[in-house]
């Protein structure tokens, strides 16, 4: 019995893959990147698997996990994704490593997956806002338990591309429900009034947020040339994607009277000083409210992006201008338009 099957990696390309069971024994194995040549290769794969099967070598040597994880974390990268989810990805696979105590990648069983992933469901969460002065400290929530499991599933499906296991362990771990997603957060006016007056010294950042939704970790990094002839152009750190978009004219003399430094904004390049900035930005609310609605730098792209959509622009338009690559990302914005907004269109 054979198959075809076809993965699909991050920047688009699909390629397709042999399914193979022959006495028992199942193949799977890279073919091409188009169904016609796929399609040959299967033909020819069948035939040497059948007239011509490969020696059963008991002295062949097994993967290691090591081994196994850093031809995982090459594909990542390859893919173009940001260093900071690269380094995520490694630190979540050497943690399960460590918890596992097992050097071979074949010595990963679904009962060990499934108490791995048992013990991350009861885990406590200590790096909340401000957790050490009230003992905050909740569970992992359901949302970045299942963003673990995926990570965990994806290895062992790359490792199954490659041969070295025939079963996905990860497979047969349950996610957790997730609770319904609420309304993102977005400053109102009160809250940016307070801003400017409290923290005088992080007006031209806050302008330069709230006038172009760039994330911050783009923002902080932006060079005299990223500005060009009115417009803004930047290779975006978490896509690697290119992004330029027109800047208004507010925004543009911002960004004009600091064309001199090296940096756009040399006063945000140590971890200190961001660290300094997220802390003031979060210090006017309750801890209890920061945490409840994830406040951080990141809110004044939601403010952004609210607040677009609440002047009538398309979401297809606001896609481009937030650089996201799918329109199911703008929306999850155009779900909180504001109702005057959606009555005038009705």
């Amino acid at each position: 019995m054979s198959r075809i099957y076809i993965r699909t990696n991050n920047r688009g390309i699909t390629n397709y893959y042999a399914d193979i069971r022959i006495d028992g024994t199942r193949t799977r194995k890279f073919l091409a990147s188009n169904p016609k040549s796929a399609k040959l290769a299967l033909k020819k794969l069948e035939y040497q698997l059948i007239f011509n099967p490969p020696k059963k070598d008991d002295n062949k040597e097994e993967i290691t996990l090591d081994i196994a994880i850093l031809s995982f974390l090459k594909e990542v990268e390859a893919s173009g994704v940001s260093y900071h989810r690269v380094k995520t990805i490694r630190l979540k696979l050497n943690a399960f490593k460590s918890y596992t105590n097992k050097s071979l990648l074949n010595q990963i069983s679904v009962r060990l997956a499934k108490d791995y992933m048992q013990k991350r469901a009861n885990a406590r969460v200590t790096n909340k806002y401000q957790s050490k002065i009230d003992n905050y400290c909740p569970s992992l929530s359901p949302k970045t338990y299942n963003q673990e499991l995926q990570i965990f599933i994806r290895f062992f499906n790359h490792c199954k591309e490659l041969g070295w296991v025939n079963t996905n362990p990860f497979k047969h771990v349950k996610t957790l429900k997730e609770k319904p997603k609420k309304e993102r957060y977005y400053f109102n006016e009160n809250d940016l009034k307070s801003y400017f007056k409290l923290f005088p010294q992080y007006t031209n950042i806050i302008d330069t947020l709230l006038g172009t939704g760039l994330r911050f970790t783009d923002a902080y990094q932006l060079y005299p040339n990223n500005v060009q002839n009115g417009y803004l152009t930047l290779k975006i750190s978490k896509t690697q994607d290119y992004l330029k978009v027109p800047l208004s004219c507010s925004v543009l003399a911002v960004l004009e009277s600091r064309l001199n430094n090296e940096y756009l904004f040399p006063e945000l390049q140590s971890e200190t000083q961001r660290i300094t900035f997220r802390k003031a930005i979060q210090s006017i609310f309750e801890p209890s409210f920061v945490r409840d609605n994830n406040i951080n730098l990141h809110t004044f792209r939601h403010t952004y992006a609210h607040h677009m959509l609440n002047k009538g622009v398309p979401k297809e338009v606001l896609q481009t201008l937030l650089g996201h690559r799918s329109i199911k990302t703008t929306e999850i914005y155009a779900n909180w338009v504001r109702k005057e907004e959606l009555e005038k269109w009705v």
